[in-house]
């Protein structure tokens, strides 16, 4: 694992916001987005990072309404912010984030053109999938993450939810023989199962 290429768990192409763009396009983007990391750019170069910590730390502002309404992400970014070359190794990547106190990586190639981001939680998710579960045995994770096995598992459950309240609810309980005892299988199982 510590050998794998880290383009291999960044996410390609993150969204990224300009260093001249204001304070509230950044707020808007963290919400919509959802991620708390921004790369910085200024010509498609990286000059800088935001987190959504450092907005939350400018709204502790004693007047941050002021502050807010004229400030700029060039203003309030991190400058020339630790990277990570997208030649680099997973190792690499986890030794930066554990040294460093901070949980995102911008990854770039040449002169600092910016062609991912790398996480805390990246390195987190490829750990999980090589380590073994209660019997022994490794988990080998989708691409799309153990978030999307448990997202399935989630969804595989209310659907066995669902299913069993309709079945308890006495509506062609005759019909349904087979369902139900296909549920009790699973319940008395105890195994997730994925989609």
């Amino acid at each position: 694992m510590r050998d794998q290429s880290i383009d291999r768990i960044m996410t390609p192409d993150p969204v990224v916001i300009g260093h001249g763009d204001s304070v509230a396009d950044a707020r808007k983007l963290f919400a919509l987005k959802k991620i708390h990391h921004l790369p910085v750019v200024d010509e498609g170069k990286l000059v800088g990072m935001l987190s959504s910590a450092d907005l939350h730390k400018l709204y502790l502002l004693q007047d941050h309404a002021t502050a807010t309404a004229n400030a700029t992400v060039g203003q309030i970014m991190h400058e020339r912010p630790v990277v990570i070359d997208v030649s680099a190794n997973l190792r690499d990547a986890a030794e930066i984030l554990y040294g460093s106190g901070f949980h995102a990586l911008p990854v770039v190639q040449g002169d600092r053109e910016i062609v991912g981001i790398v996480t805390s939680s990246d390195l987190i998710d490829a750990l999980l999938k090589t380590l073994p579960v209660g019997d022994g045995s490794i988990i080998e994770g989708s691409e799309e993450g153990i978030g999307s096995l448990v997202e399935s598992n989630r969804r595989l459950q209310a659907v066995c939810d669902a299913a069993e309240r309709y079945i308890r609810s006495g509506m062609a309980d005759r019909e349904h023989t087979v369902l139900i005892k296909a549920l009790e299988e699973v319940r008395e199982s105890g195994d997730s199962v994925s989609l």
